[in-house]
């Protein structure tokens, strides 16, 4: 009687295995269905392409299905990537995470041994890297000892970092590209324009006329060498003087 019990509950045991991994495989084919990521967004950042800031924000987290992402985005570190101060996710159903990046704000850059150390509008140092970002300015002349990233370069004037700022922004507001910022032992500014050199003097109540005017003239000056005096700009005449010293054949 016994042996016939044992053979009975063998079938049964194994129906019964059988049923648990059916199920198991139902729960495993319904949880990779329902929360499959179909979507995936990256927005907030002008520096780097998308294929860019997808491997470094998936470099440790699931980018298959939704459940697994939080899981392993929970346990991941934070992305480390140049010039990003910040990553956001936000997962949405059916199958979407959107990522946000968060750009570090970039004044301009010194060079220091080799590396292009760039800089926000206080003045601190937010990353040392060999690469040369588009749209961000060379500042010239600055007086400093060392430099420490993420901490403010020592230089004796640190309001020279708000008058970059202004700068940067009226560049910006005009369309000007200029290839470097030069700041001078008086604080006085000159700014390199290919072979035109910029004097624009030392900063005051006029300099975004003066920007504006340089931005008026940024083709006639197209392919001269020489030196435009807008530290001699006065907003009530419309005299500004530039010394050419373009070779002539």
């Amino acid at each position: 009687m016994a042996d016939k019990r044992r053979k009975r509950g063998k079938p049964i045991a194994l129906t019964v295995i059988l049923l648990l991994a059916a199920a198991v495989a139902a729960v495993f084919i319904f949880i990779n269905y329902r929360y499959k990521i179909t979507n995936i967004t990256i927005t907030g950042s002008d520096k780097y392409t998308y294929e860019q800031l997808y491997e470094y924000v998936f470099e440790n987290r699931n980018d298959e299905n939704l459940l697994w992402f939080k899981y392993t985005n929970s346990r991941a570190p934070k992305p480390d990537i140049p010039f990003i101060s910040q990553v956001d996710y936000v997962t949405k159903m059916p199958g979407t995470v959107e990522v946000t990046v968060y750009e570090k704000s970039i004044v301009g850059y010194v060079s220091y041994k080799d590396s292009n150390m760039y800089f926000d509008k206080d003045g601190t140092v937010v990353e040392s890297s060999a690469e040369l970002l588009d749209g961000v300015v060379k500042v010239e002349g600055l007086d400093f000892n060392s430099i420490v990233v993420h901490e403010k370069l020592k230089v004796p004037d640190m309001e020279i970092f708000s008058v970059l700022n202004d700068l940067t922004q009226y560049f910006s507001k005009y369309g000007i590209t200029v290839d470097s910022v030069s700041v001078g032992e008086d604080s006085s500014l000159s700014l390199a324009v290919g072979e035109v050199k910029v004097l624009l003097g030392q900063y005051d109540s006029d300099m975004a006329d003066k920007v504006y005017e340089l931005g008026c003239m940024m083709e006639k000056l197209n392919g001269l060498k020489g030196t435009l005096y807008l530290d001699k700009y006065d907003k009530n005449t419309s005299n500004v003087i530039f010394k050419d010293e373009t070779e002539t054949k």
